[in-house]
């Protein structure tokens, strides 16, 4: 089943991302520090503003010098290695399928271990119908377009969601491993590493993933095993650490700019009384409401005075002590981020390169029913999630408290991470950046959120596979006896 699933995601990924007519991101005006940092290039430069961003994905770019650009990611070695790739099969144009084929690669690999190691019910017929529910579950969900035309650009995001589902799998393959290997675990903290270095908002899950690192401890009791858990989950930790230590200033105070003015400040109740709490000076007001990147401010964003005044001043620790005191606050915040916290795409970013004649800024909504359903039928309401979350969570709890074994809660303890992962996901976006471009800064939270919902259908698919094939067996068990399946204890005077 597994082979199965890595050849119909294959074909389709394939036909959806690479044969003409390509799809891909279009540019918001991120792609610039991966570019250089990846010595990839524009093949125009020349090209205009409307033509270059927003509106159209581009399929060709050139070769450029390696620059940083202050730029600190592990999504930059990915792309530097599909650059590499590139290079060997044209020297002149990079063509952004070389990344995309990358992307692809890496989410069969997760397809592949997650079906090859889902849960066994009783008997081979119902383990097989588990297995193949588990993989149209993951096509579905995961090859969406929504999803994947992110492969063909240069956003961190797909390095997170592959990274994700690559540190999943390999956690539930080793709980259920008899005897789990070096490899296994090493793919499990590379993966996770991936996924805290892959955007400085995604720093904190690496902890999440750290603990359940730790916990990896138990499986096997030999020195070898412990060595190798400690020194994983200690460079998980460092990685974590350097990654919110090592971001630019320039990048933080951009950060902290709209954690302030398009967080804190934005529809305030009482700009000034807020701005006092926090320590802004008041003539600062009119900057309430706008973001970093707007222009024609009254203040100008890149203003020396205010830099000192206020971003080199304040921290991302005040806005969170801020929404600690004012908790009503935080919530509102919190039901804005649930209002975008369903969908999967940014639908202001073009599908298509301009060369394929479609209108500026056009999608592709060919195999998008699962990102489609979530925008248009699914709650968008805070109410929404927390029941969903707390639903989850004490199932896991249940599951978790009935375990016989370590490993059968290390399962259980992988998928808490993720949804725990998801609340991160879904708080730090909204302290650390405000309500900037927050569609596209929830993704991870559509991620965990969408992998809960594969994990609680596939249990649910278990649990009744499981129950009818015990009941058959046991049926079928009386019949070999001799006894009636329908036989009644007769009792005499």
């Amino acid at each position: 089943m597994a082979w199965l699933t890595v050849a119909i995601g294959a074909v389709l990924l394939i036909y959806l991302l690479m044969v003409p007519p390509v799809l891909g991101v279009a540019d918001n005006g991120d792609f610039n520090r991966v570019m250089g940092a990846s010595g990839i290039a524009y093949t125009d430069p020349h090209e205009s503003y409307a033509d270059r961003y927003f509106g159209y994905a581009h399929r060709e770019y050139g070769y450029g010098n390696f620059t940083s650009g202050g730029y600190v990611s592990t999504h930059v070695l990915l792309v530097a290695l599909a650059g590499g790739i590139g290079r060997i099969l044209d020297p002149h144009v990079f063509d952004i399928r070389v990344l995309g084929a990358c992307y692809v690669v890496l989410t069969l690999a997760a397809f592949a271990l997650l079906v090859r190691h889902a849960p066994s019910a009783r008997g081979r017929t119902a383990t097989g119908l588990v297995a193949a529910f588990l993989a149209a579950m993951l096509i579905m969900t995961f090859g969406d377009v929504g999803y994947t035309a992110y492969f063909q650009s240069f956003f961190g995001e797909p390095f997170a969601l592959v990274g994700m589902l690559l540190a999943v799998a390999s956690a539930l393959a080793l709980s259920r491993t008899p005897r789990p290997s070096a490899w296994l675990y090493a793919l499990f903290i590379a993966a996770s590493i991936a996924v805290a270095t892959s955007k400085i908002q995604n720093a904190p899950l690496g902890f999440a993933f750290a603990l359940l690192a730790w916990r990896m401890l138990a499986l096997r009791a030999d020195r070898f095993w412990h060595r190798r858990v400690l020194a994983g989950t200690g460079v998980l930790l460092l990685a974590s650490v350097l990654m919110i230590a090592v971001a630019p200033n320039e990048l933080k105070h951009i950060n902290l700019y709209q954690s302030i003015f398009f967080g804190v400040l934005k529809d305030s109740p009482n700009v000034q009384k807020d701005m006092r709490e926090l320590g802004v000076p008041e003539k600062y007001a009119g900057l309430a409401g706008t973001n970093y990147f707007q222009k024609d401010t009254v203040i100008p964003q890149s203003d020396p005075v205010l830099r000192e005044e206020v971003l080199e001043k304040l921290g991302h620790r005040d806005i969170a002590l801020f929404y600690l005191k004012h908790p009503r606050r935080f919530i509102g915040k919190l039901e804005k981020g649930a209002a975008h916290g369903a969908l999967v795409r940014p639908y202001y970013l073009g599908n298509y390169d301009q060369r394929e004649g479609r209108p500026r800024g056009e999608l592709s909504y060919a195999f998008s029913s699962w990102s489609e359903w979530k925008r248009n039928h699914m709650p968008h309401t805070l109410g929404w999630f927390a029941a969903c979350y707390a639903v989850y969570l004490a199932g896991l709890a249940l599951w978790w408290t009935r375990a016989r074994t370590r490993a059968a809660r290390l399962a259980a303890e992988t998928l808490a991470i993720v949804a725990i992962s998801g609340l991160f996901a879904l708080m730090v976006p909204l302290v650390g950046d405000g309500e900037a471009d927050i569609g596209k800064h929830l993704f991870m939270f559509n991620v965990c959120f969408d992998m809960m919902v594969v994990s609680a259908l596939t249990g649910v698919v278990y649990g009744a596979a499981h129950g009818v094939a015990s009941r058959w067996t046991t049926r079928r068990g009386k019949e070999e006896r001799g006894i009636p399946g329908d036989a009644r204890q007769v009792h005499h005077d």
